[in-house]
């Protein structure tokens, strides 16, 4: 099974280019990243397979569901951080992880605990005295506690 199908998404916005013709395949178990220039539609691919927005033609599916059609059941077991997320600066890592695995209404404590292990992160730290690349590393860990 593949993890993300795309098959001819498009998305414009109003009469400029979002994305056309994107055909896809991650099979389960790869790693995959979206790299290019700003404007290059990795944003819209990645907003458009989560149903954030819609697409004007084509399909897309993750892990076999439907993207328009199942966008409640990816959401539950789908993390989304975009690069330009905030929190208060005054929170600890912790307490962000733990707030963010609220949205999942999941006890993650114990997933926490062993990822920050494992990654060497003190997640007792305040955010804003982590370095700028800790910082967004900090803040993208919430991918995880789903």
């Amino acid at each position: 099974m593949n993890a993300i199908e795309t098959k001819n998404l498009t998305k414009y916005y109003g009469k400029s280019r979002g994305i056309i013709d994107v055909n896809l395949e991650v099979k389960e178990g790869d790693v995959f990243g979206f790299i290019g220039p700003n404007g290059a539609g990795k944003s819209t691919t990645i907003r458009t397979l989560l149903g954030f927005i819609f697409p004007d033609s084509g399909k897309a599916s993750i892990f076999g569901m439907d993207c328009l059609k199942e966008q409640a059941k990816i959401k539950m077991n789908v993390g989304y951080l975009p690069s330009e997320v905030s929190y208060y600066d005054d929170m600890t890592v912790k307490e962000l992880l733990l707030y963010s695995a609220k949205f999942y209404k999941k006890d993650c404590s114990k997933r926490i605990n062993e990822l920050s292990d494992i990654l060497e992160l003190d997640i007792n730290k305040k955010i804003d005295s982590l370095s700028y690349g800790n910082n967004k590393e900090g803040r993208s860990y919430t991918v995880f506690t789903s």
